[in-house]
């Protein structure tokens, strides 16, 4: 029976790709593990190992196709399919690690009854505070409470980078001795191209509010009144819980539909290496992020340079050798066309070396081997007591 167990809802983007990657790479280490997910998207992400036990949970409906009644009964049979599975692992279980989880609504009930148990929990926080919170603000005391609870219940947290550590112990009281850094694997594609030289820049991945995509969007259009012929190529999804935020950024594309190329939707892997191979950068505008950037490591793994802030783990990341250009802080229009006219500067040949060495430093240092042998020390073990 499996030594660990790992469940998550997710089973696309790079939150699922995480999880599918962790539960490969700790079976691939000689260690059982179950894995509690829906399947993958793209399949061939799927776990395929011996030593993996595979359990299937329904995926969400997504999609206005689908409406809220069947949205609602895709989830509930998801989250207790889950649960279930993982109580009836428990006989032989005793350690689970959670990325990603079910609503707090179902995931405290959870955790209390596998602490009970004697389970140890390891729980991957990517984010001390969510993206977009799920309750109205008059009720985020209460949601803001049910995540420190969680906090409190797992035996050990595990984030991708020590800025989400330090925040965990500033807003919520975390222990510093529960908490350990565990950073981001690598997630590969297939061929990229060279840098082309195409004035052409990507976002890529979730289109939410902290990402800076107004900020860029409006510093794009300020480029492009200035003589530049650079282009945004937006490709992924909007945050369902900000649809206002989203129409705003269509509002100000509307100002220069010629500088912008929205692709609204879920990028396959397949077509992975064609997207990027277009571009010259990846664009990271965050702000308001203390976590490890999984398109940042996309990036650099692919041999693009980056114009994005220095917050959270992107500052890791251009400290273990990502290349790019820096932005000013606030992020502002302004600062991002300045960072854009500076990016250009640079000749298409000094680009292509420095992301390429860039690249090698990257996959030197993030290595799925040394992160399960990480997360195995945690599940069997726990933290050293201070």
């Amino acid at each position: 029976m499996p030594e660990v167990c790992l469940m998550t809802k997710s089973w696309r983007y790079s939150a699922g790709w995480i999880a599918q990657m962790i539960a490969q790479s700790i079976a691939e280490r000689g260690v059982s593990i179950a894995y509690i997910a829906p399947l993958a998207e793209p399949a061939d992400r799927e776990p395929q190992h011996v030593n993996v036990l595979r359990i299937a949970t329904p995926r969400e409906r997504v999609g206005e196709s689908h409406g809220k009644p069947q949205r609602a009964v895709a989830s509930l049979a998801r989250i207790f399919s889950g649960m279930w599975h993982a109580l009836r692992l428990r006989t032989s279980t005793r350690s689970y690690i959670f990325t990603i989880p079910e609503p707090l609504l179902f995931t405290l009930p959870l955790f209390v009854l596998l602490r009970m148990s004697g389970a140890r929990v390891v729980y991957i926080v990517h984010d001390a505070q969510p993206h977009a919170w799920s309750l109205p603000a008059r009720w985020r005391r209460i949601e803001r409470a049910a995540h420190g609870c969680a906090y409190r219940l797992a035996s050990v947290i595990v984030t991708l980078t020590p800025s989400v550590g330090s925040a965990l112990t500033k807003e919520f009281g975390v222990a510093p001795a529960k908490i350990t850094t565990i950073p981001h694997g690598p997630l590969a594609v297939g061929d990229v191209g060279p840098i082309p030289g195409s004035h052409k820049l990507l976002i890529f991945g979730a289109l939410r509010r902290n990402k800076g995509i107004l900020d860029a969007i409006r510093g794009v259009l300020l480029a492009r009144q200035q003589g530049s012929p650079v282009r945004l190529v937006l490709a992924g999804e909007p945050l369902k819980q900000e649809p206002g935020y989203w129409d705003e950024c269509v509002l100000a594309m509307a100002e220069d539909p010629a500088g912008f190329d929205v692709r609204v939707g879920f990028v396959p892997d397949a077509q992975l290496p064609a997207l990027i191979s277009e571009v010259d950068a990846f664009v990271l505008a965050y702000r308001d992020f203390d976590s490890q950037s999984g398109v940042g490591v996309l990036a650099a793994l692919s041999g693009r340079p980056v114009i994005g802030s220095r917050v959270g783990g992107l500052a890791e990341l251009f400290d273990l050798g990502m290349v790019g250009k820096l932005l000013a802080e606030p992020v502002t229009p302004q600062g991002f066309a300045d960072a854009v006219a500076e990016f250009y500067r640079e000749d298409v040949v000094h680009w292509r070396a420095a992301a390429e060495v860039g690249k090698t430093r990257i996959a030197q240092t993030l290595r799925w081997d040394s992160i399960a042998d990480a997360y195995i020390r945690v599940a069997r073990f726990g933290l050293p007591k201070a």
